[in-house]
């Protein structure tokens, strides 16, 4: 009896947890489609928004051209680190007035580089995937849209982590 309750327990955890994770990543779809459509955003606001939105549906489409399922641990990670990724680089980099120019540049580019150098599909339609990065001048997100928001998060934490002992 003990064990069926347990088992009941363990079971009506992981469905609650497993619900939660789609969450995620419908929730931050859901917002940053908010502020693109709310005409009385900033225009950086929804600029920041429209690259959220792109991103995480090119993520959604091309993981479910790769697969007939995907999980939603899978799109909940992916949602959740291109969050932080975005998070770190502006609070962190644009608007932190403690760095340099020269500093805030090495960081923009280090970051550009995160993402582009952990692909998550490696999809050859370099036109697509790098549309933000190509237009940098006009974009606040100059980042690639094939990454692997795991990676390139670990990467950039790794870069500061190691700068903030120096």
């Amino acid at each position: 009896m003990m064990k069926k309750l347990l088992l009941l327990i363990v079971l009506f955890i992981g469905a609650y947890l497993q619900g939660s994770a789609q969450e995620i990543f419908n929730t931050i779809l859901h917002d940053a489609q908010a502020v693109v459509d709310d005409s009385t955003s900033s225009v950086v606001s929804a600029k920041i928004a429209q690259f959220k939105v792109d991103a995480l549906k090119y993520i959604r489409t091309k993981a479910f051209e790769k697969q007939d399922e995907v999980s939603k641990v899978f799109l909940d990670n992916q949602a959740y680190y291109m969050k932080q990724f975005l998070n770190t680089f502006f609070s962190g980099v644009v608007t932190n007035s403690e760095l340099s120019k020269a500093q805030k540049k090495d960081l923009i580019l280090f970051f550009m580089d995160a993402s582009q150098s952990n692909p998550l599909y490696n999809d050859p339609d370099r036109e697509l995937v790098d549309a933000y990065v190509h237009n940098s001048k006009t974009q606040f997100t100059p980042f690639c849209l094939d990454t692997d928001w795991t990676k390139a998060y670990a990467a950039v934490q790794s870069r500061l982590k190691a700068a903030a002992q120096q």
